[in-house]
């Protein structure tokens, strides 16, 4: 019997090891096809990152943590050839992300999701009239964003919906994925985009719903997150002090 566990455990071992070769080599190919699509999604993380920092002892901050942990599984699994993962763990970060700003002005409903009391709703976080993203709850906390929030509301919900067809299954997106571990540059690309729509309307929902607080034109480390991705906005610009004539 010790001798059947161990050589079951060495078929184990050499199978899993396997995997991991296969997947290391998904990674270098990754890496040299894939760089600046994977690189932007990272840079992205870090720009969240610093927002996380700066909001630390805030009680949803935890769940804001436990989003970008969500985010970084998903880079990972987008690199590996783990597609399916790599979508579910971009949607997990989605409704994290939003949940944790949803609670921020919703301490009861907070305390109730994390005592298993209550469910948090996707739908009613993106709720046009109601939502985090609506114009009546971005309008009390930074009313210069209301204009340009409802389009990162509607990209958060479409990258949430096609997150979500590689989650239940669809054809008509699962179709697409490699039929074993394998690399594909166009699902590659495919989840960076998404990933990146993602991040972004994290980010300006961050910014909506927090600038008034921890923004400072001497932190440069939180004007460049902004700059980084919203330069075209004519809101940030005039924020950070940038030119707006002809934007």
């Amino acid at each position: 019997m010790i001798n059947d566990d161990r050589a079951n455990s060495s078929w184990v071992a050499r199978h899993l090891l396997d995997l991991n070769e296969t997947c290391r080599k998904i990674i270098l190919s990754s890496e040299a096809n894939n760089l600046s699509h994977l690189g932007g999604v990272l840079r992205l993380d870090l720009d969240i990152g610093v927002w996380e920092e700066r909001l630390k002892g805030r009680p949803e901050t935890k769940q804001l943590g436990d989003a970008r942990r969500e985010l970084a599984f998903a880079i990972f699994a987008a690199s590996t050839g783990l597609y399916r993962l790599a979508y579910a763990g971009l949607r997990v970060f989605l409704e994290l992300s939003f949940a944790a700003v949803y609670f921020s002005a919703n301490e009861l409903h907070r305390r109730q999701w994390i005592g298993d009391r209550k469910d948090f709703s996707w739908t009613s976080a993106l709720d046009m009239e109601s939502g985090v993203l609506s114009k009546s709850f971005v309008r009390e906390f930074t009313p210069e964003a209301v204009d340009d929030a409802a389009q990162y509301a509607r990209v958060a919900a479409q990258c949430y919906r096609h997150c979500s067809q590689f989650v239940h299954g669809k054809d008509v997106t699962t179709g697409l994925l490699p039929q074993s571990l394998a690399y594909s540059s166009e699902i590659v690309t495919d989840w960076a985009v998404s990933g990146r729509h993602a991040a972004e309307s994290v980010l300006y929902l961050l910014y909506c719903r927090y600038s008034a607080e921890i923004f400072d034109l001497e932190d440069t480390e939180v004007c460049n997150t902004l700059e980084h991705s919203f330069s075209h906005l004519r809101s940030i610009r005039s924020l950070l002090g940038l030119p707006v004539e002809g934007v």
